[in-house]
């Protein structure tokens, strides 16, 4: 028994590094949920976690440089092209969000995704968008150029628990302002649970067989 408390107290380490880790995890949203926008649109990110506030002090980075921002909210008004870029964000005391990537673009149709990489088991919506916001008619929906859905009235297309059989091209085709318009394709892809833990255990694997061969070697002191 004795020889197995070394390993027993690293074992617990872990554990609890990992429920620290999902305490303390700061989570970067959208609003309006689309990471493709026409330019002059406005965006609102915000970093989300466990006893935030609005005010509460969050560092932002974009594409690398942190930003002058420090509320847990970052308006973008008006968008232009320098907005477009991967972003992360993290309170105080938190670890570092998940990057998002925010895209802004000039067209006159344009498809928006609420992601482009999808949990398996997940809800997609897609929504084909028009330039300042003028109404498309006559909407259809492809994939991988076959059609998913037609209508008259422009609607958000959705998939409820989302399968591998869903990753593909996706774009939209309609009538904006009278006038026939198809959007620039866009690649949804389906992730496995399987992937996600497996990337994690990429992580941690090495950690654990480390501490392992510390313990073992007597290099490990608790």
């Amino acid at each position: 028994m004795g020889g197995c408390a070394p390993l027993c107290r690293v074992l617990l380490l872990f554990s609890l590094a990992g429920t620290l880790t999902g305490n303390r995890k700061s989570i970067l949203t959208l609003n309006p949920p689309w990471n493709r926008i026409f330019r002059g649109e406005n965006v609102t990110l915000e970093c989300k976690g466990n006893n935030f506030t609005e005010d509460s002090h969050t560092v932002w980075t974009h594409n690398g440089t942190i930003s002058e921002v420090t509320t847990s909210k970052w308006s973008i008004v008006n968008a232009t092209y320098q907005h477009s870029g991967k972003y992360t964000c993290h309170g105080r005391n938190f670890y570092k969000s998940k990057p998002v990537y925010l895209e802004v673009i000039s067209d006159w149709m344009l498809l928006q995704a609420s992601a482009e990489q999808v949990l398996e088991g997940e809800s997609l919506f897609l929504r084909c968008h028009g330039w300042r916001n003028w109404k498309i008619r006559k909407v259809i929906y492809y994939k991988n150029d076959m059609a998913l859905k037609y209508s008259y009235e422009n609607q958000v297309f959705s998939i409820t628990n989302a399968s591998l059989n869903d990753t593909g091209s996706y774009l939209c085709k309609g009538r904006l302002q009278k006038l026939p318009c198809v959007s620039e394709p866009l690649q949804i892809t389906v992730i496995t649970a399987y992937q996600t833990k497996y990337m994690w255990l990429q992580i941690i694997v090495p950690l654990l067989v480390a501490t392992l061969f510390a313990v073992d070697t007597g290099l490990f002191f608790l």
